[in-house]
């Protein structure tokens, strides 16, 4: 942002007069020349004042005489005390300069009282600067417009530019900007450059005039050729913004140089920004930090935040968080809010000081007054998670809702989950769908897959499967992987949309490719059967080896089954075995099942029928019927268990209660035996009645037999 120059702020000088000058007032000064120095002294002495003056004046200049400002004093105080005005104006300038008399206030404004009240302009201009800043006399501001009005009535420019300034800024007399602006133009037009630029103001600003861009163009100008510093900056600052002359950019940097380089600290921060954009010189970011430096160096908070920005990403000068942190937080505390929301950052990773998270916080929060829609993001962050500040939803809420209304997507998204949730606020699907709905459309990810979602359910929203569909693949487009994963299932699984194996299988591959464990098992099936790819059972076990590897069971399962049978790998019964057992270590039945039956078999490990039944026990509890047989047998015939015919009884129940023909056989074997329960022919014609409606030949047999026995 650029910078104008503080408007009202007086830069002047003391006035001074200058002695040599004072010599026009001398009586007949040609004449002098026909005296010799003698002659001219011993008149002095004689009480002449034209002569004491003259004495003074000449060893004030040395001229015919040894230069001796000690001398010079001593003439003019006995022609001031003879009421020479001219000669106690000048001793008053040599008081206060410390010039052959010691340095006075007061006694040079004493004298130049004398000359003030003879009606001299340049004491009585003097007299009015010292009124007003209280040297050598008690500070007065009337007294100050007193004199000041004195000389400005004579024509005096230095004085008339002074009294101008009482008026704007009403010290001393009644506050007129007409007045002000007045006694400027008076100044003005006789080329005292600070009036002309303080005219510029009025008419900049529109005070004690009519606003005219043009007219503060032209006196800044004035005084800019002058070299007048502030003018010469705020002439920049009008070109840069086409007000009261045309843009062109190269003449604003040259007007910001000029001043920049007597040390005017805003167009020392402006021609840096200048140099940092490329607008009106070459891009440079050297010659910008070396500006934001000197700027920096004198106060301007602006070049404050872009030195501290500069040091941090190193542009221009050597990287160093250190002297980034010192800039930073020097034009945080001033308010600046992009250095708030920086060392905020800073603090929050440890550059440059150490970790400070309630520091970042802070910092974060005074940005976020200020209405910083990052900060108001990130403190908002910190309230839900309670990072160095305590937790608490409803600030998060405050924070989230205030950006999100300023348009920022992250809060907006963020805001839909506390709705959706009911975190900080009443829980509301409406308003979660309607933040969502904003951050969507905005291209949020994720909240285009959480809207996708809410209108698959039709929550908050009216369902509608063709929007969330919709929603899906602009998330899947962006490479969301678990909105690439959730298309292929819809695809897949029609719901709500057309069946589609192809774009199924094409959704898969991509979330697939980004590791996404469900699409790669999925992708994996889809492989296996053909579906929307064309059956390859090589790419099927890659695909489920990558699954398996992150632990998805049913992939685990499957790739062991690729195993045991040698389909799209080499055939490897201790591969199936391992597999297996990962996936039978996460609960998964059927795996549960084929690792006891490997252990019973001895297929890739060594036989253990103990091991075995651990493990048809797990799957049995799950209601796995053929591992409640399987277990049954072992109960039965006491292997790898304590032989147990209750048991084995109870476990045939559960599998031929579900239908396991085996098992329902060899139920009604145990109750044709009276094995683990009294013998039942009922019984067990019961259950081989049942085996043989499955089709079971040694249930028909073991019918027959006890038909033919008359049981």
């Amino acid at each position: 942002m650029d910078i104008k120059n503080n408007p009202w702020h007086r830069i002047i000088g003391p006035l001074m007069v200058a002695l040599a000058a004072l010599l026009m007032f001398s009586t007949a000064a040609l004449a002098w020349d026909d005296l010799s120095v003698d002659e001219i002294k011993q008149l002095a002495s004689e009480g002449n004042v034209s002569a004491q003056y003259q004495m003074a004046v000449m060893f004030q200049n040395g001229t015919r005489v040894p230069q001796s400002y000690a001398d010079a004093a001593i003439y003019y105080r006995l022609a001031a005390e003879q009421g020479n005005e001219f000669a106690a104006t000048n001793l008053g300038v040599l008081y206060e300069q410390g010039l052959g008399v010691p340095q006075s206030a007061t006694e040079a404004a004493y004298f130049y009282a004398i000359g003030a009240e003879k009606g001299v302009a340049t004491a009585q201009a003097v007299l009015g600067f010292m009124y007003q800043n209280g040297q050598g006399v008690e500070q007065s501001d009337t007294q100050a417009a007193h004199w000041y009005q004195a000389a400005a009535e004579q024509g005096d420019a230095g004085a008339q530019a002074s009294l101008g300034y009482l008026y704007r800024s009403g010290r001393g007399v009644t506050q007129s900007n007409q007045q002000a602006a007045y006694w400027y133009l008076q100044a003005a037009e006789q080329g005292n450059a600070w009036a002309q630029h303080n005219l510029a103001l009025m008419y900049d600003y529109g005070r004690g005039v009519e606003p005219s861009d043009s007219e503060a163009v032209r006196w800044y100008q004035a005084a800019a050729e002058q070299g007048y510093a502030p003018a010469q900056s705020n002439l920049a600052y009008m070109i840069e913004h086409s007000r009261g002359i045309d843009h062109v950019a190269s003449n604003a940097a040259h007007w910001y140089l000029l001043a920049a380089e007597q040390g005017h600290v805003e167009a020392q921060s402006n021609i840096a920004l200048m140099y940092q954009a490329g607008r009106g010189v070459t891009a440079s970011k050297t010659e910008a930090a070396r500006w934001f430096q000197a700027a920096a160096a004198g106060g301007s908070l602006v070049a404050q935040a872009h030195l501290g920005e500069a040091y941090l990403i190193g542009a221009g000068l050597e990287q160093s968080d250190s002297l980034a942190f010192k800039w930073l937080k020097l034009a945080a505390e001033q308010a600046d809010v992009n250095a708030q929301v920086l060392i905020a950052t800073m603090y929050e990773q440890g550059r440059g000081t150490a970790v400070d998270i309630a520091a970042a916080a802070h910092y974060y929060q005074l940005a976020a007054e200020q209405n910083n829609i990052s900060a108001q993001h990130k403190i908002g962050t910190m309230y839900e998670l309670g990072e160095g500040v305590p937790q608490s939803y409803s600030l998060a809420v405050q924070w989230y809702k205030q950006a999100a209304e300023a348009g920022l997507v992250a809060a907006q998204n963020n805001l839909a989950l506390l709705y959706e949730h009911g975190h900080g606020v009443e829980h509301s699907f409406p308003l979660a769908a309607h933040w969502y709905t904003a951050a969507a459309e905005q291209g949020h990810v994720n909240a285009q897959v959480s809207l996708a979602a809410m209108l698959a359910k039709g929550q908050g929203v009216e369902q509608n499967m063709s929007a969330a569909l919709g929603w899906y693949q602009a998330a899947a487009e962006q490479g969301h992987v678990a909105a690439q994963a959730r298309l292929g299932d819809l695809y897949s699984q029609e719901e709500g949309v057309a069946g589609n194996n192809t774009e199924a299988a094409r959704w898969y591959a991509m979330a697939a490719a980004q590791g996404h464990m469900w699409a790669q098992a999925r992708l994996a099936l889809f492989y296996e059967e053909g579906r929307g790819v064309q059956s390859s059972a090589q790419e099927a076990a890659k695909w489920y080896t990558k699954a398996a590897e992150q632990g998805h069971v049913g992939a685990q399962n499957n790739l062991a089954l690729l195993y045991r049978s040698g389909s799209g790998v080499q055939q490897s019964d201790q591969e199936a075995v391992r597999w297996y057992r990962a996936a039978a270590e996460q609960g998964h039945v059927n795996a549960q099942m084929s690792l006891a039956f490997m252990l019973e078999s001895g297929l890739g490990v060594a036989v253990s029928e103990a091991n075995a039944a651990i493990w048809y026990e797990k799957a049995a509890v799950q209601n796995h019927h053929g591992a409640q047989y399987n277990l049954a047998i072992l109960y039965e015939q006491g292997r790898g268990v304590a032989q147990n015919h209750e048991e084995a009884l109870r476990l045939y129940h559960l599998a031929a209660e579900a239908g396991h023909a085996e098992a329902q056989n060899n139920l009604g074997l145990m109750y044709y035996h009276g094995l683990g329960t009294p013998v039942s022919d009922r019984d067990a014609k019961h259950w081989f009645s049942a085996a043989s409606a499955q089709g079971h030949e040694g249930a028909l047999n073991n019918l027959a037999v006890m038909n033919k026995a008359g049981r």
